[in-house]
């Protein structure tokens, strides 16, 4: 009997330990490239609302190898909530916080990076990203677990996609830059 608890405490607190050690950061590592891509777009616009003709030059700054990922924490099945601050290496702050899966021990859904858009604002910039964690349970006001991971994207060489052409039936397409731009890369993978 006395054998069967120490044998219980033993495998308590070595399972203790290995959440401790469980990596802290993304699911597709700590280490990021922000990557320069570029190319251009002819567009023959000809429809039943007119007809036109549009060349552009799109440009963005795309992040290798995910814009947007899994927060990876400690495995603790009373976690419910995420919360992280972000100090960037200009100065600048932001913070996240949503669903928790703690039995998983992940954030609940993945998480904007990069993409900057009128609506929403991503997490990380180039640089330095240090990162403040809290994980909280139900009703908690005092984390669970809290800690720090720096998060590296560093500056990666430019791309370039190839001159591609569009034939559209709809004129808005000539006047469009940016779902032109949008659908040129997803074409091209980001210029992989």
């Amino acid at each position: 009997m006395v054998k069967n608890i120490l044998t219980l405490l033993c495998a308590s607190v070595l399972g203790t330990v290995a959440q401790a050690a469980d990596p802290v950061g993304f699911s597709s590592g700590n280490q990021f490239k922000a990557t320069p891509i570029e190319g251009q777009v002819h567009v023959t616009c000809e429809g039943f609302n007119g007809g036109g003709a549009a060349t552009f030059t799109c440009r963005d700054v795309v992040l290798d190898p995910v814009s947007y990922d899994y927060f990876i924490g400690p495995r603790d099945a009373r976690a419910v909530r995420y919360e992280l601050r972000n100090l960037r290496e200009d100065g600048s702050t932001r913070t996240k916080e949503d669903n928790y899966d703690g039995a998983r021990g992940r954030s609940g859904a993945g998480i904007n990076l990069w993409i900057s858009t009128l609506f929403q604002k991503p997490l990380l910039a180039a640089g330095k990203n240090k990162i403040s964690y809290a994980i909280y349970g139900e009703n908690n006001r005092e984390p669970l677990s809290q800690g720090d991971v720096t998060i590296n994207v560093a500056r990666n060489a430019s791309r370039t996609c190839p001159t591609t052409h569009y034939n559209s039936a709809d004129v808005n397409d000539c006047n469009s830059q940016y779902s032109v731009c949008q659908r040129y890369f997803q074409q091209f993978n980001n210029c992989r």
